[in-house]
């Protein structure tokens, strides 16, 4: 048994150590760190070699190489199962990051989550999107908008096909039959034509004839077969499976000031909310508090505080690896909880326009946005409310 440890050992490393590194570092370290062309195949062509010991380590190294390249669909393959597995140490945080991140990015993306489940299980699979990359069913992968072919291998090398159309922030299930049926088994029968059986008689009258009914079958409620065209549902019901909203909350502050009093700085607090309507047009919704008002002319506080909603559109005018920037226009209402400002009858509610701009950080929950609100009703008598917001904020996407 110790040969046979050690044996393994000596093989782990010649696999390990074949692949090119610095002095001082692990190969799949070394690879890691460079995510070059050149890694991406010596590490594909270890992980076909590698034994079991080793492979798990190979597989991670190459998924987070894949992350570092942003190919995000081969990195979730081979990242599946890596936050739990035993790697080494010098490996562990940076393939446990790429894990996560890839997660981040994925749901961020508009990549659609493609299902192949396989029956029996371990069958042989391969898809069009990833062309080279073998796959063992049932298995997730994730897939770009668009027609794909689905492969399966049966045990006696039969080839079983399934095509799958799958549409941006969407979930598709290819469920293949890949069972080997066995043939049905040959019987011998024999026919006797002696004249042994040809005694045999019947007496009596002839049997009953079963006539059909005169009643058609749609006046005896048996559904008969459709013989014209397929009909198309006028206003058919459909859902976009995959599109999740987002909720978030801001602090921020900015620069508040009327036509009777001079700008000062004031805070805000709100609760924001995305609901997709399309790939890059969105619902945005908006619930906050602020104090608003510039400082009065004598220098006393003229602070109003005012609870307010705003509801309209945005759309995401740019979606890269490292940020998303949106623009939303938004028509908002507020009420004001005070009676006058510097002997001045304040107006109970009003209405404004705001427009901003959204910088959604890829990888973080982080947002940061600036706003411009423009009154449209009176804050005071003969003067509308006017801001300048900027905002930091966190969002559950």
């Amino acid at each position: 048994m110790v040969r046979n440890v050690k044996a393994t050992w000596i093989v782990a490393a010649a696999v390990l150590g074949s692949l090119p590194g610095r002095a001082g570092a692990s190969p799949l370290a070394d690879a890691l760190a460079r995510h070059a062309p050149a890694d991406v195949t010596a590490l594909r062509a270890q992980l076909a070699a590698a034994p079991a010991e080793v492979a798990v380590a190979v597989r991670c190294t190459l998924g987070a190489v894949y992350a570092a390249r942003a190919d995000l669909p081969r990195a979730a393959l081979h990242l599946a199962g890596c936050d739990d597995a035993d790697l080494p140490a010098e490996l562990a945080p940076a393939i446990t990051r790429a894990v996560r991140e890839t997660r981040t990015r994925l749901r961020a993306s508009e990549l659609s989550e493609l299902q192949i489940l396989t029956d029996p299980a371990g069958t042989p699979v391969e898809v069009s999107a990833l062309p080279g990359e073998p796959l063992t069913g049932p298995v997730t992968v994730w897939v770009p908008a668009g027609t794909y072919t689905v492969r399966a291998t049966r045990a006696n090398g039969a080839i079983v096909e399934a095509t799958i159309t799958t549409r941006p922030y969407s979930r598709a299930m290819v469920p293949i039959d890949a069972r080997v049926t066995a043939p049905a088994p040959t019987r011998t029968g024999q026919v006797d034509f002696s004249d042994d059986n040809a005694t045999e008689s019947s007496a009596g009258p002839p049997p009953d004839i079963k006539r059909p009914s005169l009643m058609s079958d749609k006046q005896r409620g048996i559904a008969s077969p459709r013989t014209g065209p397929e009909l198309e549902d006028p206003l058919p019901l459909r859902t976009r499976r995959g599109a999740r909203p987002w909720l978030g909350v801001r602090l921020g502050g900015g620069v508040f000031d009327d036509a009777q009093a001079t700008a000062s700085v004031r805070p805000t607090v709100a609760a924001v909310a995305r609901i997709p309507l399309a790939p890059r047009l969105f619902l945005a919704a908006r619930l906050d508090w602020s104090r608003r008002g510039g400082a009065a002319p004598a220098g006393s506080d003229s602070a109003i505080d005012t609870a307010g909603a705003a509801l309209g559109v945005g759309t995401a005018v740019r979606a890269g690896r490292r940020a998303q920037l949106a623009v939303l226009g938004q028509l908002r209402g507020d009420l004001r909880f005070a009676d006058t400002r510097a002997m001045t009858p304040v107006r109970g509610a009003g209405l404004a326009l705001a427009v901003g701009l959204e910088v959604a950080l890829a990888g973080t929950p982080l947002t940061a946005g600036v706003r411009i609100e423009q009154g449209l009703t009176e804050l005071v008598a003969g003067a509308r409310d006017r801001a300048v917001v900027v905002e930091l904020g966190v969002d559950w996407r």
